[in-house]
């Protein structure tokens, strides 16, 4: 790893790593303020009001809406935090080799002392930062002013979360990540990684009606991510932290021998 790199790419991404954080930041904050207000039986009388679809989108079936993890997974961690985090790194991941590419930049860093494989690890490391300041603006502030709200959070709950937020934010990363090595352009990439989310997505709200979607679900990221059965005690399937971690490993060392062998003119 380049460590001059590794500062010069963190510093030209650093606004787009601020706003996305600050964003998660202020929105993990109102949705903790606004918990006593509607929190517990009231919330789930009025989410019972919603037809079932609209509950599917929101957050799923697996999760009681009246517990804090429903809340949570309804109103935040759910559909809307997933579209915030995967959009950050996508954005980020398209451009990492493939974006590079195409503008003419990728030739310039190759003409200094740097190797492809460490030009490679650091363009990972730097998604693994942004991925851990992501977690870190998503989750800690629900522990920091929760207490104030009446909301609670052991920290081995807190753990598993932020553990389990990251995970699914490096399998989304690294996916990405390698799509940018294999392709000469940023659009592709992020096009190819947003539309198979997208495709997840709707699986797994067909599968709540249907058995139809069901062929996806071994492999599905979407459905797989239920942050309300942590926050509420409930063990997560592991499944799913063998699946993203499987993604992100897999996908993360295909990318560097991917991006070493290709073209880079």
């Amino acid at each position: 790893m380049s460590w001059t790199l590794l500062r010069g790419t963190f510093h030209q991404n650093r606004a787009s790593i601020f706003w996305f954080s600050f964003g998660l930041v202020v929105y993990s904050w109102m949705m903790t303020w606004f918990y006593p207000e509607i929190g517990g039986n009231q919330y789930a009388e009025l989410v019972e009001t919603m037809p079932a679809e609209v509950l599917a989108i929101l957050g799923g079936t697996e999760v009681p809406f009246a517990s804090l993890g429903g809340y949570f997974q309804t109103e935040y961690l759910g559909l809307m935090w997933m579209v915030i985090v995967a959009s950050a790194l996508i954005i980020y991941s398209a451009k990492a080799f493939a974006g590079e590419i195409a503008d003419g930049t990728m030739e310039f860093l190759l003409s200094q002392p740097v190797s492809r494989a460490r030009l490679a690890v650091t363009r990972i490391a730097v998604m693994v930062g942004y991925s851990v300041a992501l977690a870190a603006a998503s989750f800690v502030p629900i522990m920091a002013f929760g207490p104030k709200y009446d909301i609670d959070l052991p920290w081995d709950t807190f753990w598993a979360l932020f553990a389990f937020g990251l995970l699914f934010m490096l399998a989304v990363g690294g996916f990405t990540l390698l799509l940018s090595a294999i392709f000469g352009g940023a659009g592709e990439p992020g096009a190819i990684s947003a539309s198979v989310l997208v495709v997840l997505w709707i699986a797994d709200l067909v599968s709540n009606f249907s058995e139809a979607a069901g062929f996806f679900d071994p492999v599905n990221l979407v459905s797989y991510w239920q942050p309300g059965k942590i926050i509420n005690g409930d063990p997560v399937d592991a499944a799913a932290w063998w699946l993203y971690g499987a993604v992100a490993l897999l996908s993360l060392a295909a990318a560097v021998v991917v991006f070493r062998r290709r073209d880079a003119a």
